[in-house]
């Protein structure tokens, strides 16, 4: 219904997009939290997924395990989706050119349509595992990943699903590490790294950053032998 009624309207205009996405970020939760309370309910953990296990000489959860072994299950049926089925053939032509495909007949909005469902069926899985993971919820539990999620997707870019998927491994081990050798400075670390991508990710037009420095070395060069002369 939020793809029918908003999101539909709003394809090629990103802007728009991204206000009616966070408003609705916003807006939800709220809703949630004035028909059934602020507080945080307790989530019903399975005996099976009690308790730890060792690994290496550490105690580590043994619905750890459950997590991973479900997020490489999603990230290689998303491959999958997006590489062998003709809906996913479909999307991905329809980001690049979406003109192009509705001129060859194609109905684009159908697949956008899909997508959109499963990245809904996709969040409530993630609010089950994040249920697991923290043992409660609550109605802004997510808002706070939010921001993690937008860092996740800027380090990996929106080429690659397997680069998104790498970007969240990294940003969750910089951010646990930190946390526990830094003194709790986990969150900062991720931003630094956010910086360091951002700063070091060329240009339009500009080439890598070795090639810049290299650039700039030749014209200090040639400068340095202007003068010289």
């Amino acid at each position: 219904m939020v793809e029918l009624v908003l999101i539909r309207r709003l394809y090629g205009r990103v802007k728009e997009q991204i206000l009616v996405t966070v408003g609705l970020s916003l807006a939800v939760p709220a809703l949630v939290q004035t028909v059934w309370g602020a507080d945080a309910r307790p989530f019903p953990v399975p005996d099976a997924l009690a308790g730890t296990v060792g690994v290496l000489g550490a105690r580590v959860p043994v619905n750890r395990f459950l997590l991973i072994a479900v997020a490489l299950l999603v990230l290689a049926g998303i491959r999958l989706f997006l590489s062998r089925t003709r809906y996913g053939l479909i999307v991905r032509a329809g980001v690049e050119d979406r003109a192009m495909v509705t001129a060859l007949g194609v109905d684009v909005t159908r697949a956008f349509t899909l997508v959109f469902a499963l990245g809904g069926a996709l969040a409530g899985l993630a609010g089950v595992l994040g249920g697991l993971y923290f043992g409660s919820l609550s109605p802004h539990q997510g808002t706070s990943l939010l921001v993690f999620a937008f860092v996740v997707v800027i380090i990996g870019g929106l080429v690659s699903i397997t680069s998104v998927a790498l970007s969240a491994l990294t940003v969750g081990l910089v951010q646990q590490y930190a946390n526990y050798y830094a003194g709790g400075y986990g969150d900062l670390a991720v931003v630094v790294l956010l910086a360091a991508v951002v700063l070091s990710r060329p240009a339009a037009g500009a080439g890598s950053p070795p090639a810049r420095l290299r650039r700039a070395l030749t014209a200090l060069r040639t400068r340095s032998a202007g003068g010289t002369a």
